[in-house]
């Protein structure tokens, strides 16, 4: 069950042009699936600019950090080669173990940084929150960890034991009853 002390908010700031997206808490696999309906709502808005906030955001995991670059793969996002996404993503207060992750990842190769921008001056704006069933989690969990995979060689040998469990997990969850219902407060657990 989930401890709903160690949730993870996603609160919202905007205008027309730009949205900033705080993640308060941990970046970790049970919240994937809220954090993608999250993105994939923005992403319908059509904003100018995407700012992610992880200032307080004191740790992520390999699954978190899919979803960025799925998020970026679905815009067209590459800082490296100077992409015209038609939403530019940006990731904004990375400190500590969270920039070392996405540094790790080679995920700040796809996404460029920036500062925090301020946010004092922007309408908070309501957004969905709404979690996926844990199978569509898993297959979440896998996309991304191939997406990393994928970037580096040095991510291909790092997910090489990985990717297979996950494969399987998601073959096996296909062939099984269904999806795997939220709980009390609508969120799934990672296996």
């Amino acid at each position: 069950m989930s401890n709903a002390s160690t949730q993870t908010d996603f609160s919202a700031f905007g205008n027309r042009e730009l949205m900033v997206i705080r993640v308060d808490g941990p970046g970790v696999c049970r919240e994937s699936g809220r954090f993608e309906n999250l993105l994939l709502e923005v992403e319908r808005r059509g904003y100018q600019t995407l700012v992610l906030d992880f200032s307080a955001c004191p740790r992520m995991d390999s699954t978190f950090a899919g979803a960025l670059l799925r998020l970026a793969s679905r815009l067209g996002v590459d800082a490296a080669n100077g992409s015209s996404a038609p939403m530019r993503v940006v990731l904004a207060g990375l400190t500590g173990v969270v920039s070392e992750l996405l540094d790790t990842l080679c995920v700040t190769r796809v996404l460029e940084t920036v500062p925090v921008p301020r946010t004092e001056d922007l309408p908070a704006v309501p957004v969905v929150d709404r979690d996926l069933a844990k199978d569509q989690i898993m297959a979440l969990s896998l996309d991304g960890h191939e997406r990393l995979a994928a970037l580096t060689p040095e991510n291909e040998r790092r997910f090489a034991a990985l990717l297979p469990m996950l494969r399987q997990q998601v073959a096996s969850s296909a062939e099984g009853s269904g999806s795997k219902p939220a709980d009390a407060q609508g969120r799934t657990e990672c296996p």
